[in-house]
């Protein structure tokens, strides 16, 4: 019999998941805040898409910096 994944026990985060996983984050905030800005920018608010556009490039250079550093190596 095969032992369950993960195994039986406190579970640790793996940084690999880790770093994975906020990727995956930045890339969703990205996503977002460019679709907001759309469904702004449709609506004649300029402001708020601004707003959302700049939420957009953060976010983008913290996908940048993740991909830069690249995941932590065990």
């Amino acid at each position: 019999m095969s032992e369950p994944f993960p195994p039986h026990g406190p579970l640790t985060p793996h940084p690999f998941g880790r770093w994975r996983h906020d990727l995956s984050n930045e890339v969703n905030a990205l996503t977002m805040a460019t679709s907001a800005a759309r469904y702004m920018i449709e609506m004649g608010n300029l402001q708020a898409a601004m707003v959302n556009l700049a939420r957009a490039e953060e976010s983008g250079r913290r996908c940048v910096e993740l991909l830069r550093t690249g995941p932590p190596i065990p």
